[in-house]
Order: structure tokens, then C-alpha cells, then sequence
């Protein structure tokens, strides 16, 4: 899963008393963030590959009736909803006081805006492509950049905790399925397990891959000093807390919606071979 994960201010945390965190301080947050952009983002992304889906799994494709499905599943409002309770969940004793204060500074608007911009650019394919070329570009020419992009990686932890997410969403996806009465019989719990670990070593290049085209192209305009001041904020205390409070939050939000599709294609691939 794609998740976007930043830090704020160094030395902020010190200079103000130890607060935990509330309701309003993660409203404050999401708004700072851009949370409802994002997670609309999130939803093209899950329309677009609902298509493929449909594709390789469905009889007839993606009908109207699969659509429809689709567009419920993929609820912004639950979607962020859900979000919101299972991040404030595990931050609750934390002080977001930095991070906030981070991303309502000028600095902190401009990564929000260009990590958006680049997103919702990525739901283009050929810029996708072309974001991969360029990634493969700058490991052939050793660009300097990649040290601060993997230094950035690197702090919050963002490879291992996706890969994590990822693999969870195809086992909840193999659960749906079964559970919808698709092979039911034919897979164990067992069975799904070690199909879904067999994918790890592919999960971990994709998403290597991934991130890195994305956030070469979201931090092109940052300079060196703005990024560095980026990961330090990841790694403070705040800025930790809060990457582990969207993981938290966005985990269970894609390993439902995974159940959902797997549950959908059982029923109306059944309903389609009658």
C-alpha cells in the first residue's frame, strides 16, 4: 500500500510540554496533510485497478454490476472514517504538538503539495512508466539525490512496513474469496498463507520500485537542505509516532477493503457462470 509518511520540526518536542494527543489535534493534522485529497486519490487508484481485476478474474469483465461494487467498497468517508479512530488509537498518548506544527508551515505545505501532485500524476500510466525510467536513470548515473530519498526510505521504514500491508491485503483478499464460497474447498488457510509469502521477494521489488520513482519525482523541487530536514523530523519521536499511527491506520483500512474485492469477485463470478 501507498502510504504517505513525513515528520516535522526538530527540537519543537523540547521547547513545549508533553501533550497527548486528541481528537482536535488529529483533525488539525489531516487537514494539514491533506488527508480527504489523499484518500480520494487512493480511491482512483483502487477504481483503476479494479479494472484489471475484473479482467483477469471475471467471465465477463467489468460490468456495470462490478463497478457499482467497486464504488461502494472504495467509500472515501469510511475510508477516512476509519482511518481517523484507528490513528488517533495508537498516537493517543503521543504529542503531535512538531508534526502539526510542521506541516502547517511553509515548508510543510510545499512537500504536502508537491507529494499530492505527484500522486495524482502517477495515475497516469505513461507518467508512471516514464517515473520508473527515471528512477533506473539515476541508479545508472549514481545521483546524489538517491542517498537523501533512501535516507528518507530508510527512517520510516517504508519498504518493509509497505511489504507488510501488501502481503496482509492479498491474504485478506484470498479470504474474501473463499469465504464468499470461491475455492473454497480447493484452499486451505495454510494454502493461502504460502501462496501469499511466495509473492514477498516480487511484493518487495514492486514496491521498491514504487517508491522510489514516486518520491524522486514528489522531492525534485525540494532542495538538499529542505529534505534533510524532512528525515529529521522522521526520526524524532513525533515523527515517528505518527508513522506508526498511519501504518496502524491504514493497514486495517486496505486489508477490508482486499476482503471486500476477494468477496465481491466470488459472488458475482458465481452469479456470472449460472
Amino acid at each position: 500500500m501507498r502510504h504517505l509518511v513525513t515528520t516535522a520540526l526538530c527540537g519543537l518536542v523540547f521547547a513545549l510540554p508533553a501533550q497527548a494527543a486528541s481528537e482536535a489535534d488529529v483533525d488539525r493534522l489531516f487537514e494539514a496533510m491533506r488527508v480527504t485529497d489523499v484518500i480520494q486519490i487512493m480511491r482512483e487508484e483502487g477504481l483503476g485497478y479494479s479494472e484489471t481485476l475484473a479482467e483477469e478474474m471475471l467471465p465477463n469483465g467489468s460490468t456495470q454490476t462490478w463497478q457499482d461494487s467497486v464504488s461502494r467498497i472504495y467509500d472515501t468517508k469510511v475510508m477516512t472514517e476509519g482511518l481517523e479512530v484507528e490513528f488517533l488509537e495508537a498516537v493517543g498518548g503521543d504529542d503531535l504538538t512538531p508534526v502539526i506544527e510542521f506541516f502547517e508551515s511553509d515548508l510543510g505545505r510545499k512537500v504536502v503539495d508537491l507529494e499530492i501532485s505527484a500522486r495524482e500524476a502517477l495515475l497516469d500510466p505513461a507518467v508512471e512508466e516514464a517515473s520508473h525510467d527515471a528512477f533506473e536513470k539515476s541508479l545508472e548515473e549514481a545521483d546524489p539525490r538517491l542517498d537523501l530519498v533512501t535516507a528518507y526510505i530508510d527512517a520510516n521504514d517504508l519498504v518493509d512496513a509497505n511489504v507488510v500491508g501488501a502481503l496482509n491485503s492479498n491474504f485478506a483478499f484470498l479470504r474474501g474469496l473463499a469465504g464468499a464460497g470461491a475455492n473454497g474447498d480447493a484452499m486451505s488457510e495454510g494454502e493461502m498463507l504460502a501462496s501469499v509469502w511466495s509473492q514477498e521477494e516480487d511484493v518487495r521489488s514492486e514496491t521498491r520500485m514504487w517508491l522510489y520513482s514516486y518520491l524522486l519525482m514528489a522531492y525534485a523541487p525540494l532542495e538538499d537542505e529542505e529534505l534533510q530536514a524532512y528525515i529529521e523530523m522522521s526520526e524524532s519521536e513525533a515523527g515517528r509516532a505518527m508513522n506508526r499511527g498511519l501504518f496502524e491506520g491504514f493497514d486495517p483500512m486496505f486489508t477490508g477493503i482486499s476482503a471486500a474485492l476477494g468477496a465481491a469477485i466470488a459472488e458475482i463470478g458465481s452469479g456470472e457462470e449460472l
